[in-house]
């Protein structure tokens, strides 16, 4: 080929690289044709690549490649100062080899990997027998190096050649620099419509009142996602798609990584050492309220996800609050009925509540207590499934009404048919409430025929919580009739009861420090306990018989009782009662 063509060629080549930037669709596209057209302007030349320096890496990667396997060299990436393009790029200096000997020296620093994915990518097979590479800068930040092989052609590039490739260079670098700022702002142009686009879905979704489980799987951009909703526990409110798979460990990482979560920043959720999700905290003014996890293969998300996923986070926060102010409004009238209930206000308003709530008409009523150390009752968003869950349980023979108060529930049953009002079939459905929620203590008031004797079954429940819990009984379900004749000492007043405990227990109570006296006062309490069984008050005592024996005939002298005397018996066992709860109160 006469120079004169050779020239024409080149020439035309600096055209062509300028004109690239507006006839490709991608940067990727650009850099192929660059690559083509260089090539196809050296005459020696028949294979070569273009590699782009990637700042967060820390590599080379090669963005383009002529006569080269691309589902091989796509895996390649070098480090700064390895081999011939990673030297060129390191030291700023273009490179011109035309030995295979001296190829094989400027590579020898390779890593053996990437030698291995250089030789295999290359159709030939074979290392090029001469080879020039020069360095991609604009205004003096390097961006990337230009390598052109020659592998079968004859002759070998030549200094000419090599200061073609070094000024094409820097029209490409300024070209690549351009595209990237051209396709940048195209693609921040489209991201911005998609963005808004995924505001307004996310915004009708809302406005349209379709709830949280539609918001939920609005953000499921890709059928392999799957979007998890957590409250600020870590417990599972809603998936889509619906999944239970991955829950138990997407809880136990929430719990592990609050503080973490609390930046309002994606953080990446590692399994196993690799990449599994991300998740977000939902943050209000009453603080952490819940989380926003995504898997799937949308993970990382690009910047579209992360701005999509915040904006949803913004809207549940919203809505939670919204619900927050709700459920206080709606526990505020419930606080307001039952104290209506339990002073018999029962205004036309208050029975057309009860009407709704099918408790009027019931054929009996009771109200129970329950507490547990795993469920919190302070938890207003988690009310509404509590009290769903309490219906299923007693639906068939109960109508349900539930009362948070702090660390307690209060429920209100009214049964359907007058046989349900019995302790023993109330029983059996507080033992399947406890097979659905775990660790839960019932504590159940006399069922009453009227409303208006509600209040007895109320206190019943309390005073029964009360009692059962300072003497930390294992049982977990006590009805009205454990409490027996207690019931009626607890409205005694101090000043009497103080009287009747002196009367009664005075001469063996402790006014110092009396070991006999506190001695003939246990073995009162324990006797009493153990049904007056001297075995079972000695082995509770680590005393022999004949002790208790003695220390019993002592105080039936000292208070002038007989213990198989039934008044005298009440009489003790009344005022002992009266004399743990004020020394309970005392303490106190």
């Amino acid at each position: 080929m006469s120079s004169e063509n050779n020239m024409e060629r080149r020439l035309n080549t600096f055209i062509q690289v300028s004109k690239n930037i507006t006839t490709n669709d991608s940067l990727k596209e650009l850099i192929q044709q660059i690559i083509e057209d260089v090539i196809g302007a050296i005459d020696k030349a028949d294979a070569g690549f273009l590699l782009l320096w990637n700042e967060e890496s820390q590599y080379l990667e090669i963005e383009a490649a002529v006569n080269f396997k691309e589902d091989i060299y796509l895996q390649n990436k070098l480090l700064e100062g390895e081999g011939i393009s990673g030297t060129v790029f390191a030291e700023g200096k273009s490179m011109l080899i035309n030995t295979i000997e001296e190829i094989e020296k400027a590579m020898s620093n390779m890593r053996n990997k990437t030698l291995q994915y250089y030789l295999k990518s290359t159709v030939h097979a074979l290392m090029p027998v001469s080879c020039m590479s020069v360095l991609l800068v604009y205004q003096q930040q390097k961006i990337g190096v230009l390598t052109i092989d020659n592998f079968k052609n004859d002759g070998f590039f030549t200094e000419e050649d090599l200061r073609f490739l070094e000024a094409i260079g820097s029209q490409i670098a300024i070209s690549i620099v351009n595209a990237r700022a051209f396709y940048e702002k195209q693609q921040r142009a489209l991201q911005l419509e998609t963005i808004l686009e995924l505001h307004n879905q996310l915004n009708e979704t809302v406005l349209e009142g379709n709830g949280m489980q539609s918001l939920v799987k609005s953000l499921a951009r890709n059928p392999n996602d799957c979007i998890y909703y957590f409250d600020s526990l870590g417990r599972l409110d809603i998936s889509h798609p619906i999944s239970s798979v991955e829950i138990p460990f997407l809880s136990d990482w929430i719990r592990q990584n609050r503080i973490n979560l609390q930046t309002q920043q994606l953080q990446k959720i590692y399994k196993d050492e690799e990449l599994f999700g991300q998740a977000l905290s939902v943050q209000s003014s009453f603080g952490t309220i819940g989380y926003l996890v995504i898997t799937g293969k949308s993970v990382p998300l690009d910047i579209v996800g992360e701005l999509s996923f915040q904006h949803a986070a913004s809207i549940i926060a919203i809505e939670q609050i919204k619900l927050q102010e709700q459920l206080k409004n709606r526990q505020a009238e419930k606080e307001a009925l039952l104290k209506d209930i339990l002073n018999s206000h029962f205004t036309p308003e208050v029975q057309s509540y009860l009407k709704k709530q099918e408790m009027i008409p019931a054929k009996y009523f009771v109200f129970l207590v329950i507490k547990s150390k795993q469920h919190s009752f302070d938890e207003l968003n988690q009310l509404n499934l509590l009290e769903e869950g309490m219906r299923q349980v007693f639906k068939k023979e109960f109508s349900v009404m539930i009362f948070p108060n702090r660390n307690k529930l209060f429920l209100l049953l009214g049964a359907k048919k007058k046989e349900a009002g019995n302790v023993q079939v109330i029983r059996q459905y507080v033992e399947r409430l406890q097979s659905i929620y775990k660790e839960i203590v019932v504590y159940i008031g006399r069922p009453v025929y009227s409303m208006r004797h509600l209040p007895m079954s109320y206190k019943d429940a309390e005073l029964l919580e009360k009692e059962m819990e300072s003497h930390q009984r294992e049982e977990s379900v006590f009805d009205f009739q454990s409490l027996g004749y207690k019931r009626y000492l607890f409205n005694v007043p101090e000043e009497e009861a103080e009287y009747f405990v002196e009367n009664i227990l005075g001469p063996i109570l402790s006014k110092s420090n009396n070991r006999t006296k506190n001695e003939w006062l246990s073995t009162l309490q324990n006797y009493l306990q153990s049904n007056k069984n001297v075995t079972k008050t000695a082995e509770s005592m680590h005393l022999h018989q004949n002790t208790v024996y003695y220390r019993l005939q002592q105080i039936q002298e000292k208070l002038n009782c007989d213990f198989d005397d039934l008044d005298d018996v009440t009489n003790l066992k009344v005022a002992l009662f009266l004399y743990e709860r004020r020394e309970q109160n005392g303490e106190r």
